[in-house]
């Protein structure tokens, strides 16, 4: 589905997104911020910042939010390089890595 000649509109927009933020090398200062990523992306992120792994299910009732609009924020955030997700029994957990991590405490 994130074929980057895919018709498919869901990869052309995780495309677009990939391609408006430097994976791993995101400014520093005033520039930097969450503005290019899409706000639900931005709302996980900013849920995640300062947790430990949390359970997609976990965000999902905390943010009020079905569980495809969690995971396509997750994608996003996954895409860029900014979360893990690992799988937690019946359900995933997200956390920030290290990247994510900074790009949070830079856009502040």
């Amino acid at each position: 589905m994130s074929r980057d000649h895919s018709a498919d509109p869901f990869s052309t927009f995780l495309n677009a997104t990939n391609r408006q933020v430097s994976v791993g090398r995101t400014p520093t200062g005033p520039a930097r911020s969450t503005d290019a990523l899409p706000p639900l992306a931005t709302l996980v992120l900013r849920a995640l910042h300062g947790r430990p792994r949390t359970a997609v299910g976990e965000l999902r009732t905390e943010l009020g939010l079905s569980t495809l609009r969690i995971a396509e924020a997750v994608a996003v955030l996954q895409r860029l390089e900014l979360v893990e997700v690992t799988p937690a029994g019946a359900d995933e957990a997200v956390e920030l890595n290290d990247a994510g991590r900074e790009f949070v405490e830079g856009a502040r």
